[in-house]
């Protein structure tokens, strides 16, 4: 487990808010009841639990305690089902052509693992499975307000045109977003987000 994570949760309620990203909200039309989602990095339910609200069923996964006993809080307060499991996605045993929607939303991880990660999402999508990841751009460390602070964990375009090349790529689009921490607007920051889909 990564106490980082744990500390950072344990420290305050609702790290990130209990609002979905808003991503996974504007192509809530490419979602279908009963489709299959892993949820990476979940922490405390936000995207997970909203994604079932709209019928999904959805594998949440995190490293965090903390945060998966809030996320089946929100769940029951919401009345949804969701399937709450702590992973470490370096050492876990993926499931093959297994989910019809897979999120990655403000998730980072070291250049190697991040590459690993990423080809491992690719092979547990089901065929047409959607692959929708939004996360801090190179550009943040201009801004300073959160993500991490080394270069090397942080997107680029480049680097998802590589990792993902083979689909269909739907969004890819670097934009200026504000950031919320525990509540509290920090400031802006530099996002990227996309959408791709795998072929049939």
């Amino acid at each position: 487990m990564n106490l980082d994570w744990e500390k950072r949760y344990a420290a305050v309620d609702n790290l990130f808010g209990t609002s979905p990203s808003i991503l996974l909200q504007s192509y809530a039309h490419l979602m279908s009841p009963g489709q299959s989602v892993l949820a990476i990095g979940d922490g405390e339910g936000r995207n997970g639990v909203w994604l079932a609200e709209q019928g999904l069923k959805v594998l949440s996964v995190d490293i965090s305690p903390t945060a998966q006993r809030r996320a089946r809080a929100l769940a029951r307060q919401r009345d949804v089902d969701i399937e709450v499991r702590c992973i470490d996605l370096r050492q876990w045993d993926w499931p093959i052509s297994s989910f019809d929607l897979i999120t990655l939303i403000f998730v980072h991880f070291p250049a190697a693992t991040r590459h690993q990660v990423h080809q491992k999402m690719i092979a547990a999508l089901k065929p047409s499975g959607l692959i929708m990841i939004e996360a801090f751009h190179i550009d943040q460390l201009q801004y300073g307000t959160g993500g991490p602070p080394d270069a090397e964990m942080l997107y680029c375009q480049d680097i998802l045109e590589e990792d993902f090349k083979g689909l269909e790529v739907l969004e890819l689009k670097q934009e200026v977003t504000d950031v919320v921490i525990a509540g509290k607007p920090i400031g802006q920051g530099a996002s990227l987000r996309f959408v791709a889909r795998r072929s049939k």
